[in-house]
């Protein structure tokens, strides 16, 4: 008998939107800019020096098909793939595709798919972790689901559904995931219909903090509203911090704060309206598309898909340093210690693949 968490659903009256010709910072591949118009982007720099002692950068694992999200366990990693696939790679490096099991199949779409996972504190015993995906189809509306896997290592299965009917589209569908203790951290995107993101009766274009343990209803969980489509979250000392891609340009980290208004699509950048927060950082006018983030004490790290770096900014000044570039797309990154692993983005077809991407690297940065 499976363990079902209690299925939540909300219906919602504007599910999905007619596909636009021009998604900003996550657009069509034919929209993508050359890898040339990706160096021109300008960095922050207050001109401080930096702590920062950067090693070389080295591939740990090879061939992954669209890789989304990056989890370590106690002898390896776990990689999400946007087509429907957990890849577990152990210490070696060796990697196997193992096989998800779902009640509804992942929808492979645009920037839909496969795309958070987070284990449980308790996974290296109980082999439970999360996972958020699309579904649906391209006749019907598209939407996301928070369910419950558990690995049985031959196998990742569905065992519960921690919420379902979330609002999706073929871009903007949010799906980074962050175990907190007895709760979820989620991010939602505003499934191409801005005013969602404004919609306090919709969880579109929402950081949610779900309880493990289900109780509540869907709206009780929203914990910030007014983003467009954020897809990095980190915690460190309380603080929790959130990457967000902005319409044109103007990509965003934010210091996310429980009941917080983060603007879109009512001001974006550095613009000011009461009630409303403007971003503890923002890129400027030529974007970065920025996906998963780490922190640690002085630094939030950053894979980034367009400006194709993995960066530090500094917590205090905003400096920015570069520490990996030259491998493409960056989709995900993990700190351990004085290590990032990060893994590339070049597959997903608005990449320019190199020989066996995408990979999972490491870099020590001390």
């Amino acid at each position: 008998m499976k363990r079902q968490i209690g299925i939540v659903t909300l219906l919602f009256l504007m599910g999905c939107a007619p596909e636009p010709t021009n998604e900003g910072t996550e657009s069509p591949p034919a929209e993508e800019p050359t890898r040339e118009e990706t160096t021109t982007t300008q960095e922050p720099n207050t001109g401080e020096e930096t702590e920062l002692n950067v090693g070389d950068v080295t591939a740990i694992a090879e061939n992954l098909e669209i890789p989304w999200s990056l989890a370590r366990t106690s002898d390896g990693w776990l990689v999400s793939e946007r087509g429907g696939i957990i890849t577990v790679i152990d210490d070696s490096g060796r990697a196997t595709q193992q096989e998800v099991t779902l009640n509804e199949d992942v929808f492979e779409i645009g920037e839909g798919g496969l795309l958070g996972i987070a284990l449980s504190e308790d996974f290296e015993s109980s082999g439970i972790l999360y996972a958020y995906h699309t579904y649906g189809s391209s006749g019907r509306n598209i939407q996301n689901r928070v369910v419950e896997l558990t690995w049985d290592g031959e196998r990742f299965e569905e065992t519960g559904v921690l919420l379902d009917q979330i609002p999706g589209a073929r871009f903007h569908n949010g799906g980074r995931l962050l175990i907190d203790g007895a709760y979820l951290w989620v991010t939602t995107g505003d499934a191409l219909v801005p005013e969602l993101a404004q919609d306090e009766s919709s969880l579109a274009g929402k950081i949610l903090r779900i309880p493990l343990s289900g109780d509540g209803e869907p709206t009780d969980w929203i914990y910030s509203l007014g983003h467009r489509n954020p897809q990095g979250l980190s915690r460190i000392d309380d603080v929790l911090y959130a990457s967000e891609h902005g319409a044109s340009g103007h990509d965003e980290v934010n210091v996310i704060e429980e009941g917080n208004n983060y603007g879109w699509p009512l001001i974006e950048a550095n613009e000011e309206r009461d009630g409303l927060v403007t971003p503890w950082f923002e890129v400027g006018d030529t974007s970065w598309a920025p996906s998963g983030i780490a922190t640690d004490a002085q630094y939030v790290y950053m894979a980034t898909l367009r400006n194709e770096r993995l960066v530090a900014i500094d917590r205090e000044t905003k400096q920015v340093t570069t520490i990996v570039e030259g491998i493409g797309r960056i989709r995900d990154v993990w700190l351990d210690d004085d290590t990032l692993y990060f893994i590339s983005n070049n597959t997903d077809g608005r990449g320019n693949p190199q020989s066996q991407d995408d990979k999972l690297y490491q870099v020590t940065i001390r």
